[in-house]
């Protein structure tokens, strides 16, 4: 095995470590509302559902762009309106995360940009996109700053987002109340410049058997 010493490591390898071994990440497709009303799409992959009751999730937002030292469009966004929406990033999505991951100058609609449909969304203001076949409509509850905020591989703003309502298309319904993951075709994020397409031929289940239900485990516990 080597041992990778991260004391010797720039911040944008650290990060580059933690992104080709933390896979596949689930990517959220974040649209948000600029100050006057104009659209603004991103993926981030950095993300993740936190707790049923509150429903929360959780998405890590750089806190400048890469290029310079401005804030990015969605922290600026979501920050100002407490809302946001994340559209599930599935295989109709997928040619074009890169093309909206770009940096564009403030107020570039990046929906319009490479034809994906918006449609207003049921409880706040950000639109969802009609190409995913999921929305999670979140408002802001909490904001976690960490790092060196004038550095785009160390300063982050951490998310806690409550969602307030989930619309589903009825194709990757299993049921009245539960989603089937194997019709999502969810896309997950690799390493640069990797991504993963989670269709039905790559997945697989397990049961998940309780150690009381074991053969003689219920003797073992009691």
């Amino acid at each position: 095995m080597r041992i990778i010493d991260l004391a010797d490591r720039t911040p944008a390898q650290k990060q580059g470590l933690l992104s080709q071994l933390v896979v596949p990440r689930p990517i959220a497709m974040i649209t948000t509302l600029d100050a006057k009303g104009g659209v603004n799409v991103a993926p981030f992959s950095y993300y993740m559902p936190v707790s049923g009751e509150p429903p929360l999730v959780a998405v890590t937002v750089g806190s400048v762009r890469e290029a310079t030292d401005e804030p990015k469009d969605s922290w600026v966004n979501l920050n100002a309106s407490g809302e946001f929406v994340i559209n599930v990033t599935t295989t109709a999505l997928a040619d074009h995360i890169e093309t909206v991951a770009r940096e564009y100058p403030a107020g570039v609609d990046e929906a319009d940009l490479v034809g994906w449909r918006t449609v207003p969304s049921q409880v706040v203001r950000p639109p969802s996109l009609a190409d995913s076949p999921a929305h999670l409509e979140c408002r802001v509850r909490e904001v976690i700053d960490r790092g060196d905020s004038s550095s785009c591989f160390s300063g982050v703003h951490i998310v806690l987002a409550e969602v307030v309502c989930i619309t589903v298309d009825e194709s990757i319904m299993a049921s009245p109340t539960r989603i089937d993951p194997t019709k999502v075709h969810a896309v997950g994020r690799m390493g640069f410049p990797w991504f993963v397409a989670a269709s039905p031929e790559s997945t697989f289940s397990q049961d998940r058997i309780a150690y009381a239900d074991l053969p003689g485990g219920e003797e073992v516990l009691a």
